[in-house]
């Protein structure tokens, strides 16, 4: 990713030159946080795959796997699975509704047995699932398969051994059809990984708008006819003031690192503007000032309304941060109303 610095090499078991390696989080010198550094997150990939024996991996799906019954007379020790191309012009997720008609239909012909699905979601040595690597090497196909053919969404749930669920998988490789796409099927959006972060933490830490859409926005009446016709899902809402181990909830995050679109949809959302961290008490706009986040601290002053005068677990206001940071800035929050309160005498 473009945004993000791997703290060390991951054991994929791959043995293209092209292996992924995956940091779940950014360095803080990056993310501009002062005093509360996220550590890298890491990621394991042991699928088992040689990339030199076959062509461009995303371009397999899963086809149908035929378990052969105790009744038989012939003994199949384990299900094999058959990879064959698939034209990834069709894999873009259409809006209309013939589209998605049309993909439902095709979907379940291509439903994989009902009897396969322990096979398919049993754990490897790190914990991995098949959903866990299909969503790693960007098997939109087979992923779309393996998700559809959980019998139920605790399955969809199942974390490896950094904690991470395929939810926080799909949001750090950044495709948020399959974000939404377990979200749809019910998968649990409040699981953390080994940091505490859940996939919306991690979202915002890769400022990745999309998914957070994904794992937000309220089911629509397309998704509602197609996708969760006939079906008992409960479809689990997303905790905006959820926090990582940190202290941090998903605004702090974004108001920290100046991504300014996130914390704008984050508050027209409902996230407390109030809500302090858990490290220092800061609040978005000590944070947000604190590094040097001016579009954030402009879009917070300019078009929120909340307390100008909350106080950090020392004591200290947005007015008072602001007199060692920016005087000018310090003058606006007076004219803006908030109090003019100096340091004590103790220290000043």
């Amino acid at each position: 990713f473009e945004k993000q610095h791997n703290s060390g090499h991951s054991d994929s078991g791959f043995l293209s030159s092209g292996n992924l390696q995956i940091s779940s989080e950014l360095h803080d010198h990056e993310l501009n946080i002062a005093t509360a550094p996220v550590v890298p997150e890491p990621m394991r990939i042991d699928s088992g795959v040689d990339l030199d024996s076959s062509e461009n991996l995303s371009q397999f799906t899963l086809k149908k796997v035929t378990l052969n019954l105790l009744t038989s007379n012939k003994v199949q020790v384990e299900p094999t699975i058959e990879l064959t191309p698939v034209n990834t012009d069709k894999l873009e997720l259409k809006n209309d509704v013939s589209t998605l008609r049309h993909e439902s239909h095709q979907s379940s012909e291509k439903s994989l047995s009902d009897k396969s699905w322990q096979f398919y979601y049993t754990q490897n040595d790190d914990g991995d699932t098949l959903l866990h690597m299909a969503i790693i090497q960007g098997y939109i196909e087979a992923t779309f398969n393996l998700i559809k053919m959980a019998p139920h969404s605790c399955l969809l749930n199942i974390q490896n051994d950094d904690g991470q669920t395929p939810l926080h998988l799909a949001v750090l490789t950044q495709q948020s059809k399959i974000v939404r796409r377990l979200i749809l099927a019910g998968a649990n959006p409040s699981l953390r990984s080994f940091r505490g972060n859940t996939p919306l933490h991690l979202a915002c830490t890769i400022g990745d708008l999309a998914s957070v859409k994904a794992l937000i926005d309220p089911i629509n009446s397309i998704e509602n006819n197609y996708f969760l016709a006939g079906k008992k899902i409960q479809i689990l809402s997303q905790d905006l003031e959820q926090r990582n181990y940190n202290g941090q909830t998903c605004l702090h995050i974004a108001a920290s690192s100046d991504q300014v679109e996130l914390v704008r949809f984050l508050v027209h959302r409902g996230a407390d503007l109030n809500a302090r961290e858990g490290l220092a008490g800061r609040t978005a706009l000590h944070l947000a000032m604190q590094c040097r986040c001016r579009s954030v601290v402009a879009f917070l002053l300019q078009e929120c309304r909340f307390s100008l005068d909350t106080k950090t677990y020392r004591g200290e206001t947005a007015y008072q941060l602001a007199l060692h940071i920016d005087r000018q800035l310090a003058r606006e929050l007076v004219r803006l109303g908030a109090i003019p309160e100096p340091f004590p005498e103790s220290d000043s």
